[in-house]
């Protein structure tokens, strides 16, 4: 039987390895999809989801709920109202650009749900510094089923979003220091993901070649995981690269996998980072 589609008020349970979650649908938003309240807690057993439903959320955030669904990652326990206080488009922070190790160079607050248009986002102005109110805004992000249970089980809250940032930035270079392959010339973009097993990078390689890369696949440097290396030629725009971080990181769940970023070409870096709005 197909899964049926979730609905307002819907309150799904997600399994992380530190118990059970609890998120509640509230918004849909035509391109980024199911916004959810994020509930307070880890349980190793269902909790009175009346009372947990009542309670405050510990932010916002656009989560793949309906993929989830009808891949049976997550199932919907009950159907709540949502609370008044939860009911209103709540204001989202949305990066404006970013450094080439990753770090954000600025920030737009944005409603949820407006379309983040290129007219949009020239007349919304950028902040270089936040006021500890707007670091507590939840980032206007779209989360994958395995990227959320990651998020949720290590605490993961806006406040600490550029910390844990920093801290997987970390861990991708380490991993990454014995099996890095610099983007070749007229191939400024390199890609990085990473599979459970051989079949499921070489589907996702021949997934991205349809799309014009070239893909090498071969054992990863831990000896556990497959790397489906993936090279093109760069975006031309700062939204082009973010669209297809976007896009890697939706293949990747698609297979089981990861991705691990992208490294660009010092030679094309500056005309990306002039394209994008700051």
């Amino acid at each position: 039987m197909a899964a049926r589609k979730p609905t307002i008020g819907d309150v799904a349970e997600i399994r992380t390895p530190r118990g059970l979650a609890y998120v509640q649908y509230t918004h849909n938003d035509k391109d980024m999809g199911t916004l959810v309240r994020v509930l307070p807690g880890l349980y190793d057993s269902l909790p009175n989801l009346e009372a947990l439903v009542s309670q405050p959320e510990l932010y916002f955030v656009f989560y793949a709920l309906e993929y989830a669904i009808r891949k049976r990652q997550t199932e919907v326990v009950c159907n709540l109202p949502v609370p008044e206080s939860a009911r209103a488009e709540p204001l989202m922070r949305h990066a404006s650009g970013r450094t080439r190790e990753g770090k954000v160079t600025g920030w737009r607050i944005v409603p949820a749900l407006c379309p983040l248009t290129v007219d949009f986002l020239i007349r919304t102005p950028v902040l270089r510094e936040l006021t500890e109110e707007q670091r507590r805004l939840p980032l206007h992000l779209l989360r994958s089923h395995p990227v959320m249970v990651k998020e949720l089980a290590r605490g993961w809250t806006p406040e600490r979003a550029e910390s844990l940032e920093d801290q997987d930035r970390a861990e991708s270079r380490a991993r990454r220091a014995n099996q890095r392959f610099p983007p070749a010339t007229g191939e400024a973009t390199s890609h990085y993901l990473y599979f459970p097993t051989l079949a499921a990078a070489e589907s996702a390689g021949e997934h991205l070649r349809d799309r014009g890369y070239r893909v090498e696949v071969c054992q990863g440097a831990d000896r556990e995981n497959w790397l489906a290396l993936a090279r093109r030629a760069r975006p031309k725009t700062g939204e082009e690269m973010d669209r297809l971080r976007n896009e890697m990181e939706s293949l990747a769940d698609q297979y089981r996998g990861d991705y691990d970023g992208w490294e660009i070409a010092a030679e094309a870096l500056g005309s990306v980072i002039s394209d994008r709005i700051n």
